[in-house]
Order: C-alpha cells, then sequence, then structure tokens
C-alpha cells in the first residue's frame, strides 16, 4: 500500500518537491515571519520579549545613521544602473560585431572577473585604493605630483571606488547577457536597413536597442536587487 502510494504519479510530484518546500519554510518563510514580528518587540538579553508596537519603526526613521546608508545605497544603486547597462551593452554590440577579432578572448576577459571571490575582490581594490603611498592608485597620481589619497576614507572617493569595484566585476556578466540577447535578433532586419542606406547608429537605435528591451529590463532589475543588496 505505501509502495502504491509513493509511486503513485499524483503523489510523485508532491514528493520531489517536498525537501524544497520543507527548506524554504524553515530558513525562509519563518525567519522571515519572526523577524517581522520581533520588530514590534523590544527584546533585551535575560527578559522577556516585550509589544512596544510600531516604536522600533519610528526610532528608526528618525536615525541619522540608518538614513544615510539608505541614502548610500540608493546612489550606489543608481551609479551601478547608470554604468552597469549601456555600457555591457556597447562592449556586447562591439564583441558581436562581424569585424571584430579576438572575440573569445574579450569575452573571458570581461568576464573573468565575475569568477573571483568577494575576498579575493576586495583585497585587490584595498591594495589598489589603499591610503598608503605604496597603493596603486597613489603611486600612480604620485608620477603628476599628487598627494596621496584617502580614498576608502573619503566618502564621495569610496563610493567611486565601490562603483569601479562593480563595475569590474559584473560588465561581463551584464555583457554575456546582452549578447545572447544580440542573438536573437534576425541579421534580416539589419539587412534590409543596409538596403534602406541606414546607418551604423540608426541600425543601433531603431533596430538593436529596441530588440533588446527584454533583456535590458532584466539587466535593470537584476542590478536594482544587487545595487540596493549591496
Amino acid at each position: 500500500m505505501i509502495k502504491k502510494f509513493v509511486y503513485s504519479q499524483k503523489v510523485a510530484p508532491y514528493i520531489f518537491v517536498l525537501p524544497f518546500i520543507l527548506i524554504f519554510l524553515m530558513f525562509w518563510f519563518f525567519p522571515l515571519v519572526n523577524s517581522f514580528v520581533m520588530s514590534f518587540q523590544d527584546r533585551m538579553l535575560g527578559q522577556d520579549p516585550k509589544w512596544i508596537g510600531e516604536a522600533n519603526y519610528s526610532k528608526l526613521l528618525t536615525d541619522k545613521v540608518f538614513l544615510i546608508s539608505i541614502k548610500n545605497s540608493v546612489v550606489y544603486m543608481l551609479g551601478t544602473l547608470v554604468l552597469l547597462i549601456p555600457f555591457p551593452m556597447l562592449f556586447a554590440v562591439m564583441i558581436n560585431s562581424k569585424l571584430m577579432m579576438g572575440r573569445e578572448f574579450f569575452k573571458s576577459s570581461f568576464f573573468l572577473p565575475a569568477l573571483t571571490s568577494v575576498a579575493v575582490a576586495g583585497t585587490i581594490f584595498r591594495l589598489t585604493f589603499g591610503e598608503m603611498e605604496g597603493s596603486l592608485m597613489n603611486s600612480f597620481l604620485g608620477l603628476f605630483g599628487v598627494e596621496p589619497i584617502k580614498f576608502l576614507k573619503d566618502g564621495n572617493w569610496s563610493m567611486a571606488a565601490l562603483l569601479i569595484l562593480a563595475c569590474w566585476r559584473w560588465t561581463g556578466v551584464n555583457m554575456l547577457y546582452y549578447l545572447s540577447g544580440l542573438k536573437s535578433i534576425d541579421n534580416e532586419y539589419y539587412e534590409a536597413a543596409s538596403i534602406d542606406g541606414a546607418s551604423a547608429w540608426q541600425k543601433f537605435r531603431m533596430i538593436t536597442m529596441p530588440l533588446l528591451k527584454p533583456t535590458t529590463v532584466y539587466v535593470t532589475t537584476i542590478s536594482v536587487y544587487a545595487g540596493l543588496a549591496m
């Protein structure tokens, strides 16, 4: 009876899905609900939870550190959108061009930083933008007589360093998304445009960009999420 139940075509899909559902409930749904409930409580170590309503939220909205962190997150996210959408699209169009030589080399070069771990990437950029005179950027600026800059201790410079790091790591990934989108565009559109005398810019503006809209929407969505999650 049990064997017949397990091997039933109606029951089998639920059995296969059951591990995912259990993991989802244990490690995502229940912690999320519990965190939401805790946000309305005053919880001190060794004391029973005390229900305080929306007091935590009221305090949070007047907390300067929290508001600054929200501002920094939004600025960082907008910066990644400005840099990680048009440039990967442009690089993808260039690499996809028939005139491009060594395209596989450039694709690998752009994508390689995405394979590095966060620890390695952080170490590289800390050495690059460090405040010591021997750091790469300060050594380069020193060639022009510029005094060492504390990149990671200045708000504007540190934000710029983070955006450069984001571009270094994720330009290749977004470029591959756009390359996939370009492969789905029928070449007949470009041939017809060439017959009509369209320039390269007109082809890009009137054909490539509109037909890449689904890819752009996807890249924008993941960039917004990644930027705010940072």
